[in-house]
């Protein structure tokens, strides 16, 4: 019998390892824009970027997560043709509206580019680069949304070619092609509107597999664009204002400080990303089983899961922040040398994203995959203009390692609060005992890890960096093991165990 739990390590498990691949790609891909461009037009970039995301994310309107819960819900009983029916309306909306709603978003950022560019940022350089991203608005809202809703069929690889390889790799490849010949920050706009269109296409080719009566005459498809936009529009603002939180302090330096002050900042903030990466892991599969469950009232085995998922992604986060303590400069200096001042804010940001892979991190999911989307709304409103606050108050004084601060307590307080929330609606919690013998385990990798690097200052910085990250991850795995793991750990590596012998049997019986 396949159960909720199994689910979640064979969608997790593949979604971990195209993850790992993706953040790579985007990672390596800041190191060399970092590299080709500088500091100053490194920011510059920067800045178009969120402003893109922004105008991407109203484009979306929420609807990544309203076609996996619908996608979800219908396919779950798909051989019934009037679900069938809704199904592909579904699919269809989930390319289609994004891209209506990313051209009218497109137009007005195209048109208002040269007062953003100078009015508000005194930057004459970024209005090309706000141009050439006006363009590729509805192709990436459409790209989001068609991939998240191939994850409503309950499969997490599709989502992974798309969103975590192709769109990656190929922008990775055409950037760093197009700045070493010398077209600058407009070689980079360009090579990130041409990967969105690749990935549109692959996308659209994916949901086919998926779902054959997609272009099928046969198959009416059943529009329920009010039911949809009625769940999907409060998370749009949901979203919108957890990008506040997440992008006001880049936004304010750079109206407040230098455009170079930007760039070193940008390496900071997607260095202390580099620890969502298990958690979004867990999440890709984590969401649409939420709303099967739920909408099965299978409460059980949803707490089962809320619990047991939280608990991975802190185990698993906890040591990436480790490392990030320990080893903050040596990791910036990547970069460049000049990249290494944003230590300390690193060390600050990271511990935010430790506070996201808590419970916290699951529970805005378990609110809107339940029908609760309004409630995450109205915290994350109410911390979103604490967030915009916090940064007017400690970016003029502090610069960045204020806009640290700043997002880093924003971080924290909106996962406490949606902690309390889960509980008090839904009557469950992450937390259990079995936390401290992480919390153990973490301790005593990073005492061990300050004597090492210290140890090893002689060595050049990257491979003191290097080897010091490696043997605080395998201590810290030999303590958890050793500490003990939890029965049903022991039982998911146990059955992990037997698909992989059971696999390599059959592949040692077709040779």
């Amino acid at each position: 019998m396949v159960t909720p739990l199994n689910k979640l390590v064979k969608g997790a498990g593949f979604s971990f390892i195209g993850q790992v691949i993706s953040t790579g790609l985007k990672y390596s891909t800041q190191v060399i824009l970092a590299w080709l461009l500088g500091a100053e037009a490194f920011g510059i970039y920067v800045l178009g970027m969120v402003i893109y995301q922004l105008g991407e994310l109203f484009s979306r309107m929420g609807l990544e997560a309203g076609v996996v819960r619908y996608v979800s819900i219908h396919y779950s009983t798909e051989d019934n043709t009037e679900d069938k029916n809704r199904l592909k309306g579904i699919l269809w909306q989930g390319i289609v509206l994004p891209f209506l709603s990313g051209i009218v978003f497109g137009l007005a950022l195209f048109f208002a580019s040269d007062f953003i560019a100078q009015g508000i940022f005194g930057q004459p350089d970024l209005a090309p680069v706000l141009q050439i991203f006006a363009i590729a608005l509805p192709f990436g809202a459409s790209v989001i949304v068609g991939a998240f809703a191939t994850t409503g069929f309950q499969v997490a690889q599709y989502k992974v070619y798309v969103w975590e390889l192709l769109l990656p790799g190929v922008n990775l490849l055409i950037a760093a092609i197009l700045c070493t010949i010398g077209w600058g920050l407009r070689g980079a706009t360009l090579a990130w509107l041409v990967s969105l269109i690749v990935s549109l296409a692959a996308t659209v080719y994916f949901i086919r597999g998926l779902f054959p009566e997609l272009f099928s005459s046969q198959i009416k498809p059943i529009f329920k664009t009010k039911q949809l936009l009625a769940f999907s529009l409060p998370l749009c603002f949901g979203s919108f204002l957890w990008l506040v939180m997440l992008w006001t302090d880049a936004l304010m330096l750079g109206y407040f400080r230098t455009a170079t002050e930007v760039g070193i900042y940008r390496a900071v903030s997607q260095t202390a990303l580099l620890m969502t990466l298990c958690t979004r892991s867990l999440v890709t599969i984590f969401t649409p089983m939420i709303a099967n469950l739920y909408h099965n009232q299978d409460f059980e085995q949803l707490s089962k899961l809320f619990s047991t998922a939280s608990r991975w992604s802190f185990s698993l986060t906890l040591p990436l922040f480790l490392i990030v303590g320990v080893t903050g400069q040596d990791l910036l200096r990547v970069f460049g040398p000049e990249f290494a001042m944003g230590w300390l804010p690193l060390v600050i940001l990271a511990a935010g994203q430790l506070a996201r892979a808590s419970p916290g991190g699951f529970a805005m999911h378990m609110l809107a995959m339940s029908g609760h989307q309004y409630l995450k709304l109205y915290g994350d409103f109410i911390l979103a203009i604490a967030n915009i606050g916090l940064n007017l108050l400690m970016i003029p004084r502090w610069g960045m390692l204020g806009a640290a601060v700043a997002t880093g307590i924003s971080i924290l307080g909106v996962n406490l609060l949606r902690i309390l929330q889960v509980y008090l609606v839904l009557q469950v919690q992450g937390f259990n005992w079995s936390y401290l013998k992480t919390i153990v385990a973490g301790t005593l990798t990073i005492l061990l890890g300050f004597f090492l690097h210290s140890w090893l200052a002689f060595m050049p910085y990257f491979l003191a960096l290097l080897l010091t990250a490696g043997v605080m991850l395998v201590v810290y795995g030999a303590l958890l093991w050793t500490i003990g793991l939890e029965e049903a750990d022991l039982v998911i590596l146990k059955e992990a165990g037997g698909r992989r012998q059971k696999a390599g049997g059959g592949e040692r019986g077709r040779r």
